[in-house]
């Protein structure tokens, strides 16, 4: 199966990576909405140890559909003020391995802002059955692996909230069922896309 791909690099000095990757992973979501059975998934080229990197890629056997996505406003504006560096849509090569961005929304509960939103939810769901609210503390802790963060704005609320994002190599089968970023999920969605080479490489016939 032919699969294709466009990649964008950040170009600002100390760029923001996880505000970018989550301004480009809005937009995916907003046109997932729109195109539900795109089959897009997302990969990071520079993923490392210590950041999500300065690229993101998208990837479908819809060579059309990149093509859409390509052109949206948002991608054209920083292009065009040169803050984006966008390759062509291209096919994606044959040989190399197939990995996994898996959004886990469990990290979100480690942490301790987060168990105070759900013991403040749960108080209120009790009150409105009328029970009384008795938490259960948590007595063990919770092994996480590495992890890194695309920031996020909710357009109905304002706020603003965290994609934790795990990378996982090895995956055994190509498969295109993603969930609504473009990630993978730890149950329903298990979608995988091609490892790309870094940015250096993929944007080298662009210099």
């Amino acid at each position: 199966m032919s699969r294709y791909y466009f990649a964008i690099r950040y170009l600002p000095k100390n760029a923001d990576c996880t505000l970018l990757a989550g301004r480009c992973l809005s937009i995916l979501h907003g046109f997932l909405r729109r195109h539900p059975f795109a089959g897009i998934g997302v990969s990071f080229p520079d993923w490392g140890e210590n950041t999500i990197g300065v690229s993101i890629a998208f990837v479908s056997a819809e060579k059309a559909v990149l093509r859409q996505l390509i052109h949206q406003p948002y991608f054209a504006m920083m292009a065009s003020d040169r803050l984006f560096e966008l390759t062509e849509v291209a096919e994606v090569p044959e040989a190399g391995s197939e990995i996994r961005f898996t959004r886990n929304q469990g990290i979100a509960k480690c942490f301790a802002g987060e168990k105070r939103r759900r013991l403040a939810r749960a108080k209120r769901r009790a009150a409105s059955r009328g029970e009384p609210f008795r938490p259960v503390a948590e007595t063990h802790g919770r092994e996480i692996t590495p992890f890194h963060c695309a920031l996020m704005e909710s357009k109905s609320t304002g706020q603003q909230y965290l994609l934790h994002i795990q990378r996982e190599d090895g995956a055994s089968q190509v498969c295109d069922d993603f969930g609504g970023y473009g990630l993978a999920t730890n149950c329903h969605h298990r979608g995988t896309v091609p490892e790309l080479p870094g940015s250096n490489t993929l944007f080298s016939t662009l210099i």
